[in-house]
């Protein structure tokens, strides 16, 4: 695991796949919140279990919150759930899936849903290191549904 994680704004960061190991670090780090974008059992050998990396957050003291999906099909209940865990939860809060596409993805949706201009969503995106430009029209779209 990283020292430190790329940051999509001031309390959002976005990383690969985390390990139940990786949790105690993350919260001495300042999180208080882990969000899964990662269904179990994708193709790769040896990803740990949800439940897992869920137990091991809960025994460090943070909030974890499963929002699982393929490719870049979120929905716009995982766009509120997101909305939702930022605007009740105070503190830094880490999304994850394999490579952190689908996390910068979903981040931005929430982003857009939540009034932040899509200038600034890409901007932020490309700086964390994830290019979520192809998927304009797919974040726009679900904040627009995520907003009704």
């Amino acid at each position: 695991m990283p020292a430190s994680f790329p940051m999509l704004d001031d309390r959002v960061a976005v990383s690969g796949q985390l390990r139940p190991g990786d949790m105690a670090e993350i919260a001495a780090a300042g999180f208080v919140a882990v969000v899964n974008n990662r269904p179990d059992g994708e193709a790769m050998f040896g990803q740990p279990r949800t439940a897992d990396i869920a137990r091991a957050a809960e025994a460090a003291g943070l909030t974890f919150l499963d929002l699982p999906f393929s490719g870049p099909r979120a929905t716009p209940d995982q766009v509120r759930a997101l909305v939702d865990l930022l605007a009740k939860k105070p503190g830094k809060v880490i999304v994850y899936c394999k490579s952190g596409m689908r996390s910068a993805l979903l981040w931005g949706a929430a982003a857009l849903a939540s009034g932040r201009p899509l200038g600034d969503v890409v901007a932020a995106a490309r700086h964390a290191g994830q290019n979520v430009e192809p998927a304009t029209e797919i974040m726009a779209s679900l904040a627009r549904a995520a907003r009704q």
